[in-house]
């Protein structure tokens, strides 16, 4: 009986041990012994029943047994990643933000690979974008800093604009809003006319502004007409008497044309024709 009782007491201390080391058979990242991660795809939990390890095993634990995850690789070097990143952009692709590329899951700047968005480039590194610099003329200007050439303007986001606020204006130009207006001595802003005809208000290539003549745009005072770029009076034709047809001609404002009648030219050739036939034939009546 005492034997018995020995035997049933060594069963439960076996089974109470036993239930000890499978109940402490876990991963560190709480994988039950001989199965595979959930945390870790690729990964199975096994070795010791006290102290199991995670180690990648793709034959008992492939990638695509975690949702989400795919191998990447073949062999001994094959790997789990994210099937795709937050945005929806597949493992190894780049996105449609530009430079990022999905690694692992996580999206990762690649401007090499993935290029940059419009009015930018790759930087030094080949990862990340920066703004194209500016160009004022033959002047290149960097982002975020104030043209030396053209009075008021800043490089901002790859585009010149108007900052006068942060690039002051220089002599010869004052401020309005965020722009440098040039004037003219005259005080005509640049590339408008001024009130002197036919002249308008241009900025020279020191920046300095100089009224020029514009006729086909600023006009012609009163009594002139335009003659290219510049404005000239009409001219006068003074003359009189009367042309053989009986027409006469008196003072007339006229460009470059005769004050003959064009009556009188195509007809006085056929009158004095006639003139000379009619002689002709009297003489022969004679």
């Amino acid at each position: 009986m005492r034997f018995s009782v020995l035997i049933l007491a060594a069963v439960m201390i076996f089974s109470a041990g036993l239930g000890f080391a499978i109940d402490a058979a876990n991963c560190l990242d709480g994988t039950p012994y001989n199965g595979c991660s959930t945390k870790t795809p690729g990964y199975w939990c096994h070795g010791s029943l006290t102290s199991p390890t995670l180690d990648v095993l793709l034959t008992v634990c492939p990638c695509t047994k975690t949702p989400g995850w795919a191998q990447q690789g073949e062999g001994d070097n094959a790997i789990c990643v994210q099937a795709k990143c937050s945005d929806g952009t597949s493992n190894g692709q780049c996105s449609i933000t530009k430079p990022k590329m999905c690694v692992n899951g996580a999206l990762a700047d690649n401007a090499t690979a993935c290029g940059c968005p419009s009015g930018k480039k790759a930087s030094a590194n080949g990862l990340t974008c920066e703004f194209i610099p500016c160009t004022d003329g033959t002047v290149s200007v960097p982002e975020g800093l104030c043209s030396p050439k053209t009075s008021g303007k800043k490089c901002v986001n790859g585009q010149l604009v108007d900052k006068a606020s942060d690039c002051p204006c220089k002599s010869g130009t004052t401020k309005q809003g965020e722009a440098c207006v040039v004037l003219c001595e005259d005080s005509t802003k640049s590339g408008e006319c001024s009130t002197a005809k036919p002249k308008e208000c241009v900025m020279s290539e020191t920046g300095i502004g100089v009224l020029i003549d514009n006729a086909a745009k600023c006009g012609c005072p009163s009594g002139q007409v335009a003659d290219g770029k510049r404005c000239t009076t009409t001219i006068s034709v003074l003359g009189g008497g009367a042309d053989l047809l009986g027409g006469t001609s008196g003072n007339s404002s006229q460009s470059g044309s005769s004050s003959a009648s064009p009556l009188a030219c195509c007809c006085l050739p056929a009158a004095l024709i006639m003139l000379v036939a009619g002689f002709a034939t009297f003489g022969k009546n004679e």
